[in-house]
């Protein structure tokens, strides 16, 4: 039963179903804990059975698949099989139970329904774990290794349950995981050279001569102690935030994260979810060399009916590389500066995309995007992580802001133009009291904003009331837009909602845009939350296009109003050079320098301006990048002394061997000296063949690795012992290829110490050492000898 290897195949199975057990907290009833304990028990059983018949890893794997496969269609593929066998209308099945899967945990907060696609799940998901420990811990015997995918399932519990786990889950993951570490540190021990008879009753006595039971002593109070601080650690330190792996579990009471991280604002403008959102998992994060920050647009709607917004069709045509057309009404005198804006991680689902207007070029990494033909608003055919942008900033003077107002009749008006049926009555009561009578369109559009965000007595809450008081003292519940304005009290979908309807009342074209502020600024990157969602009126003016305005109160999410929404401060407002905004308008999150995208600097700018040639690091900073860099080079140089010594002695050994008998016993010891580098030692005075035998037991080296040491050991035996004349082969391939097989099961600690600390490299060094020592103090020696034979 040995080639079974019976205890460590059990402890494998048992590691996979504890670090299931969290689970339970996931999903409610625990009905999937029966199926999937047999999952395991099939993995465990056929993994002993077929390791006892070879020794080959593919083949258990294989056998541990197909009996996964087997018995999932038994349990799970009732009525979909033939003869037993899976057929594929059962996989058919599989895949509608996995969708059903899927849609219950993005559907349900934690602990969420157990039905017959999360049972089929969670078993795949624990068996495919369950084969990959049986394989790192029994085949490879490396149970260290085999903690990473235990940690990943047991992290997948604890990172989506709404609360914390509790310890025990825990001591039952790292108590199973150390009774597998150290039934291999004691098989270890037990294979050590000694000269003392090893024991063998299995108890712990008087005539434990070989020490293994006081190790193993030792290893189980070291243990207990780091799981008695893993536990307790955690309660005195202070704990980060959850972050959530599966979209829905995530969506508890107390849940602060995304799953995937795919986020979209609904185009029914209902930004409550996202305004209140807690989560401090960026959005997007990006960098830009503008001077003033601009909100990212993701969508424009223009038509409103029945309290909401409504989309409309877009009309897309989507291309790697399409042809960006600036705004057919901008005229070219606009003044206007070209800036770059570069997402470095975003979590925008697509067709949306977070983006400045209007826009100039684009490139985003090989993903089909568009500018819809009616709104010029950007959009993608899949989501896009990375991206940048070239886009205007556009800066009219008030001159050319200074527009009459046309009012349109007739029953058919443009989208842009239509005011709400419901609160038009209201609607015209406050614009003929807050719009000066002869206002042009910019003094009309700039006295409205400034009623809704200062003088007009609103608040921002995310709480609306639901109903208002009229003059008799009684509750009234009239529609959205006429509860905002009586109320005054909403957020900034209702803000920019009544701008909307109060422009187009006034004879402005008028519609909606919907993306997020500018979010944090942190050392030049900046980030977005969900918290930043954002909505906004933009207004249509001749020969400039649509302008955004700002109504919602600054306190409320940080807005800043553009300058040219602003009143002049200065007698001469047609003259941008002259014009100044007040004080409110000075942007909080802007970078002066406009250096917040160094590897995006473009000098040129539309209107002809230059960027200064003002170097980028000055004398101070460029001597302290040099000698970092030289201190860089040095540490390299460093690092590769020891390794480069290695096999320089190496090559100089076999430069200077006499005969290939001599070659072939460099090329041995060289290798012996590698694996115990990499921590598998022979005993000591062990034969070539029990070496041999020492490393492929401890390594398990199988299929070509094992033949070649094999013939490295055949190769040294000839060249010890067979006669005069003997043809000896060249044994340096194989040792490389069974110092790699090696190597593959050893941990990554190990191998790095013998990558970059070989013995072989020291003992160079060391040598090199004393020879300099001894040449240096020759003359003295030999003068200090000379002062002897004198006196």
């Amino acid at each position: 039963m040995s080639r079974g290897r019976v205890p460590e195949s059990l402890l494998a199975g048992a590691a996979s179903a504890v670090v299931a057990w969290p689970l339970s907290t996931l999903f409610t009833p625990n009905t999937w804990i029966r199926p999937t304990l047999a999952v395991i028990a099939v993995v465990v059983v056929v993994g002993i059975l077929v390791r006892m018949a070879t020794t080959s890893w593919v083949l258990v794997m294989l056998g541990q698949l197909a009996g996964v496969v087997l018995v999932s269609g038994w349990l799970y593929g009732r009525g979909h099989l033939w003869h037993g066998l899976p057929t594929l209308d059962m996989v058919l099945t599989f895949n509608r139970l996995l969708v059903d899967a899927r849609l219950t945990v993005q559907n349900y907060a934690a602990p969420a329904p157990t039905n017959r696609g999360i049972i089929l799940g969670i078993g795949l998901a624990i068996a495919v774990a369950a084969i990959i420990v049986d394989h790192l811990a029994v085949m490879r015997r490396s149970p260290a290794m085999a903690g990473l995918p235990l940690l990943t399932a047991f992290l997948i519990s604890a990172s989506n349950s709404g609360d914390a786990l509790n310890p025990m889950y825990f001591v039952a993951a790292g108590g199973v995981w150390l009774l597998m570490l150290g039934r291999q540190g004691i098989s270890s021990l037990r294979r050590w050279s000694t000269t003392v008879p090893l024991s063998t009753s299995g108890r712990r006595s008087s005539e434990d001569r070989d020490g293994a039971y006081g190790y193993a002593a030792v290893g189980r109070t070291l243990a207990v102690a780091g799981l008695v601080t893993a536990v307790a650690l955690p309660i005195v330190i202070p704990h980060l935030p959850t972050r959530y792996l599966i979209d829905g579990l995530g969506r508890s009471a107390d849940a602060t994260g995304f799953s995937d991280g795919q986020i979209g604002l609904k185009s029914t403008l209902d930004l409550t979810r996202s305004l209140n959102n807690p989560s401090k998992a960026p959005v997007l994060t990006y960098t830009t060399n503008a001077p003033v920050l601009t909100p990212l647009r993701v969508g424009v709607l223009e038509s409103y009916a029945n309290d909401q917004w409504r989309p409309d069709n877009p009309d897309v045509r989507y291309s790697k590389r399409p042809q960006v057309d600036l705004p057919r009404e901008l005229d070219d005198s606009i003044p206007r500066e070209t800036y770059r804006l570069s997402v470095d991680e975003s979590r925008i689902e697509a067709p949306q995309i977070a983006a400045p207007t209007p826009l100039v070029s684009g490139d985003l990494d090989g993903v089909a995007w568009g500018l819809d033909r009616q709104t010029s608003v950007a959009s993608v055919n899949r989501s896009a992580r990375s991206y940048s942008f070239n886009y205007l900033a556009l800066n009219p003077p008030s001159g050319a802001l200074d527009q009459p107002v046309e009012r349109a009749t007739g029953a058919l008006l443009p989208p842009e133009l239509q005011v709400d049926p419901a609160s038009e009555p209201l609607v015209r009561q406050l614009v003929a009291e807050v719009v000066p009578e002869g206002a042009s369109r910019i003094e009309a559009a700039r006295a409205i904003q400034n009623y809704l965000r200062q003088t007009g007595g609103f608040s921002y809450s995310l709480q609306l009331p639901e109903t208002v008081t009229n003059d008799f003292g009684q509750s009234e519940r009239p529609d959205a837009i006429s509860l905002f304005l009586r109320s005054k009290v909403g957020y900034c979908v209702q803000f920019a909602t009544a701008m909307v309807m109060m422009a187009r009342e006034s004879g402005i074209p008028a519609r909606m845009a919907i993306g997020f502020l500018p979010g944090s600024a942190d050392r030049g990157t900046y980030t977005v939350h969900a918290s930043d969602a954002h909505a906004w009126p933009e207004l249509y003016f001749d020969g400039v296009g649509w302008l955004r305005f700002e109504p919602t109160p600054s306190g409320a999410q940080n807005t800043v109003a553009p300058p040219y929404s602003l009143a002049p401060t200065t007698p001469d407002s047609s003259d941008p050079s002259t014009s100044a905004p007040s004080a409110t308008a000075r942007p909080t999150n802007t970078r002066p320098d406009g250096a917040n995208d160094p590897g995006a600097q473009d000098p040129t700018t539309t209107s002809g301006t230059s960027a200064g040639d003002s170097s980028f690091l000055g004398p101070q900073a460029r001597t302290a990048l040099l000698w970092v860099l030289i201190g860089l080079v040095a540490g390299v140089l460093g690092s590769l002394a020891v390794p480069l010594a290695a096999r320089t002695r190496l090559r100089r050994r076999l430069r200077d061997a006499p005969d290939e008998a001599t070659r072939v016993e460099v090329e041995w010891q060289s290798m012996v000296e590698r694996l115990g580098d990499l921590g598998v030692i022979p005993p000591r005075g062990s034969t070539p063949r029990q070496a041999g035998r020492f490393f492929q037991r401890e390594a398990y080296l199988e299929g070509e690795e094992s033949q070649a040491l094999i013939r490295v050991v055949d190769g040294v035996e000839r060249s010890r012992y067979a006669p005069p004349g003997t043809t000896v082969t060249d044994v340096r391939p194989d040792t490389h290829r069974v110092v790699r097989a090696v190597a593959g099961v050893r941990r990554r600690k190990d191998r790095l110490r013998a990558a970059w600390w070989p013995s072989e490299g020291l003992l160079e060094w060391r040598e090199r050492r004393e020879q300099l020592v001894r040449t240096v103090r020759g003359p003295w020696d030999r003068w200090q000898e000379r002062r002897a034979d004198k006196g």
